[in-house]
């Protein structure tokens, strides 16, 4: 086990996957689309990431070394200034697979492969996503993080409405401690922005799955 190396959307991984059925606790969409988010926080609190002030902040990113997922990842970013949303699209493709080859490859889960392409689960090494979940719940106490990575954990998990899968007690009350948390002074303005989109692209993936059902 290496959590103190281990990125930001590797971190949110250990968390999302579910240690009883090797799977991520929400839908594929709403997981890339997390850990896009996750990698632009990521590069945010490296200081990789240069913000343009307005009512809807641009990013820029900073060049630097690929030594990571994240890094690496970010090459695929758009060259000059782009918005969250366009820099999410373009870090979802292939994004999740590499996020998931990064833990293994670190001790940080174990995949099992199905018989079937596509059918692999990953086990989350236990001790790890324990200790990030108690320093969640910590957070949520509290109703502040000092660590701004596990701010960013609570504010992502806020934002795919994940908490009360990845946590005990009743939904409407962790909701409402995790968005003290998320909204909370800990995030500059390139964070802010990275964890608004994806809670826009949630909202619309929520709103999208209830008028497929209405249908139905």
């Amino acid at each position: 086990m290496d959590g103190t190396r281990a990125t930001l959307p590797e971190l949110l991984a250990v968390v999302l996957l579910d240690p009883a059925t090797g799977r991520f606790v929400v839908d594929r969409q709403r997981t890339e689309r997390a850990l896009a988010g996750a990698v632009l926080l990521d590069l945010a609190g490296r200081g990789r990431l240069e913000t343009e002030e307005g009512p809807r902040p641009r990013l820029r990113l900073v060049p630097g070394p690929a030594t990571d997922v994240v890094t690496d990842r970010a090459t695929r970013l758009p060259s000059g200034w782009f918005s969250a949303r366009r820099g999410v699209s373009r870090l979802v493709p292939g994004l999740r697979p590499a996020v998931l080859d990064a833990l293994v490859t670190a001790g940080n889960a174990d995949r099992e492969r199905g018989r079937l392409p596509g059918f692999a689960r990953w086990w989350p090494e236990p001790a790890l996503r324990e200790a990030l979940l108690a320093g969640t719940v910590a957070a949520l106490r509290d109703g502040v993080a000092v660590d701004t990575r596990l701010a960013a954990l609570v504010s992502l998990l806020h934002a795919v409405r994940a908490e009360h899968r990845v946590l005990h007690g009743r939904r409407r009350e962790l909701r409402e401690r995790a968005r003290v948390v998320a909204d909370g002074d800990w995030a500059g303005p390139a964070a802010t922005a990275a964890v608004r989109e994806v809670q826009a692209v949630t909202a619309a993936v929520v709103a999208s799955a209830a008028g497929a059902g209405a249908c139905r």
